[in-house]
């Protein structure tokens, strides 16, 4: 059907004023802390079975290809509950996820797409210098979902009325709404925009890159998807606490006791591959394993396991818990060593991966104060000398992690100001 004939059928059906309207999403602000975590939020239960699955799958891509980290440096924190569904079915149906980077105020500047067919999720990253988007008139979608989040605060051209229709035909679906732009309060122009769910489709389906950052595809509720089946002889989920009291031996040898500390597996989103976390009130130490512990080897995840111990045993408290925000980034000086390890292991498989490493692998805008990273250095250090035998992978990840916090360290001790 060509475009222009689709237009007059989505203008008759506006005209009918035919019902059909999509429930209001939950409404948080996007500087709260629902909106910290990549796939978790405070408000879950208000959110659609469908998203939900969403960030699951999310999560098990993650684990598999590490990317929470990377993606909110590039892009910001996704703000879930101002996710718009397009389409009626409960399998066959798209989400536009808006993405919010605090730099840029009070406007958003790029999508997370999200489609669902059958038992398959493809996503896409998309932003609005897409070429596609633009050519097919969809970039007005960033200032309606800016509009949505922000009112009339938002940076956005267009403010948007309710829309007076919304409609489905097969394949096809359709959500218009009247844009309106505004000149010191008075209205100067007035339109009709349609989303159109074909085109955000063709957009993620037309994209081959395997780097989960950009886009790809895995399996949703259960079905399809990539396997994920951890490495021979590794702790996996289910073995875990069967494992703890050799675990617990095992750190006792190496003059690192943890026998007071909980070892847990993680209830929410961790971008590492493991961390300590400290109770407020009793000062109870427990260490969290995330995702991507479990895709280490045996002998690695032990020497993680003792890094965690390292530091509930000898950390330095710090001076002050505030993030700094730098006023211009910082960027590392990445020697090549460590640019090859990143490239073998890290970036390996995508579109110009020294793109990623140059524009956010090395790109710092938060600073911690000096006694974080001096006890990361520490914890390193003591580390790689009492667990040698690592994988290949492992000895290098170690490496380029210790010169990562020594490097930060250096600056901190310059720069950082509570």
């Amino acid at each position: 059907m060509k475009r222009t004939r689709i237009l007059q059928i989505i203008i008759f059906f506006v005209l009918a004023s035919l019902s059909a309207c999509q429930d209001d999403l939950p409404v948080v602000g996007p500087d709260e802390e629902a909106s910290a975590s990549l796939f978790m939020t405070k408000s879950v239960s208000e959110l659609d079975e469908n998203l939900l699955l969403i960030q699951v799958a999310m999560q098990h891509v993650d684990s598999i290809t590490p990317f929470f980290d990377r993606f909110t440096r590039l892009y910001g924190i996704p703000l879930w509950q101002y996710a718009l569904p397009m389409g009626e079915e409960e399998r066959d149906i798209s989400y536009l996820v808006p993405v919010y980077k605090e730099e840029i105020p009070n406007i958003i500047h790029t999508i997370w797409f999200f489609d669902i067919q059958g038992d398959t999720l493809r996503y896409r990253t998309i932003t609005r210098e897409n070429e596609q988007i633009r050519a097919y008139q969809q970039d007005f979608v960033f200032d309606e979902l800016s509009y949505n989040i922000f009112g009339d605060e938002s940076a956005g051209e267009l403010k948007f009325e309710d829309p007076p229709q919304t409609r489905a035909w097969g394949k096809e679906y359709y959500d218009c709404h009247y844009g309106i732009i505004e000149w010191n309060d008075i209205e100067v122009s007035r339109g009709l925009y349609c989303k159109e769910r074909t085109v955000w489709i063709s957009e993620t389906i037309d994209y081959t890159d395997t780097d989960p950052i950009i886009g790809g595809e895995t399996g949703i509720g259960g079905g399809g998807g990539t396997s994920n089946d951890p490495p021979p002889g590794s702790i996996t989920q289910a073995s875990l606490n069967k494992k703890i009291p050799d675990i617990k031996k095992r750190m006792k040898e190496l003059a690192c006791g943890i026998d007071d500390v909980d070892i847990v597996l993680t209830e929410g989103v961790c971008t590492s591959n493991a961390k300590v976390e400290i109770d407020e009130e009793t000062g109870g130490k427990k260490i969290i394993l995330c995702y991507k512990f479990f895709n280490y080897e045996y002998q690695d995840q032990m020497s993680i396991l003792y890094h965690e111990a390292y530091h509930c045993n000898h950390d330095e408290a710090w001076s002050s818990e505030t993030k700094m925000t730098l006023d211009s980034p910082y960027y590392l000086k990445i020697p090549q060593e460590h640019v090859d390890y990143l490239l073998k292991y890290e970036f390996d498989g995508i579109t110009n991966p020294m793109g990623f490493i140059n524009d956010f692998e090395a790109k710092i805008t938060i600073l911690l104060c000096p006694e974080y990273y001096k006890n990361e250095i520490n914890a390193y250090k003591a580390e790689i000398g009492l667990n040698p035998s690592v994988s290949e992978k492992y000895v290098l990840e170690r490496l380029y992690m210790l010169w990562k916090q020594e490097t930060l360290y250096d600056y901190s001790l310059k720069h950082y100001k509570h």
